[in-house]
């Protein structure tokens, strides 16, 4: 994932708090879309697929917490960030205890916005990485069953495969350097076609 592909929604009903957050990530390559209101921003939350959210606590029609838990109510992985003028230790317990995923005080210094962006955008890619990887893992064990067919049928040309994917999966880091090894070992022995010397 890219930075322009990690979309980001500031939500503020100070259109000069907004202008100044939005434009400030767009010239760090982030897409950003902006919200009036916390109704705006749930609104927006409901049909755009969002990576974080930045969101003033004080907003008529909806407040940041209310944003905040409709977010991680309908995504989970979604990084919430609430901005307040109001910084009591009340309301930082409430939105942490709510799910959020920073805090800032206003006035903000443009560049805590812009490490809070950031580390957002490195955890979703962190995150995305995580799921990918626990795709091929589950995958991988899924098809172990099918593995002792292959085992069975004697066909190099599955064994070999076979053998490949465990590669790609210890230079993935899902399998440690042992565990590939007493696989292709398993999968060797129950062969008996001479690949014995394949590594």
């Amino acid at each position: 994932m890219e930075k322009k592909d990690f979309r980001i929604l500031v939500a503020d009903d100070d259109e000069i708090a907004r202008d100044v957050i939005t434009s400030l990530l767009k010239r760090e390559g982030y897409a950003v879309l902006s919200a009036l209101d916390g109704l705006d921003a749930i609104r927006i939350l409901r049909v755009e697929d969002i990576g974080l959210v930045i969101t003033d606590l004080r907003m008529p029609g909806a407040d940041g917490i209310e944003v905040l838990k409709y977010a991680v109510r309908s995504n989970p992985d979604i990084a919430v960030v609430i901005l307040t003028a109001y910084g009591t230790l009340d309301t930082t317990l409430e939105a942490i205890k709510e799910g959020a995923y920073d805090y800032l005080t206003k006035p903000f210094k443009g560049q805590e916005m812009i490490l809070v962006a950031d580390r957002a955008y490195k955890r979703m890619v962190l995150l995305q990485d995580n799921k990918e990887l626990t795709r091929h893992l589950r995958e991988t064990y899924r098809d172990m069953e099918i593995l002792k067919n292959v085992v069975a049928s004697g066909h190099p040309e599955v064994t070999a495969g076979w053998l490949e994917r465990i590669e790609r999966l210890k230079a993935m880091s899902v399998l440690t350097e042992n565990e590939s090894l007493i696989l292709k070992e398993r999968l060797i022995k129950g062969d008996g076609k001479g690949l014995g010397s394949y590594s």
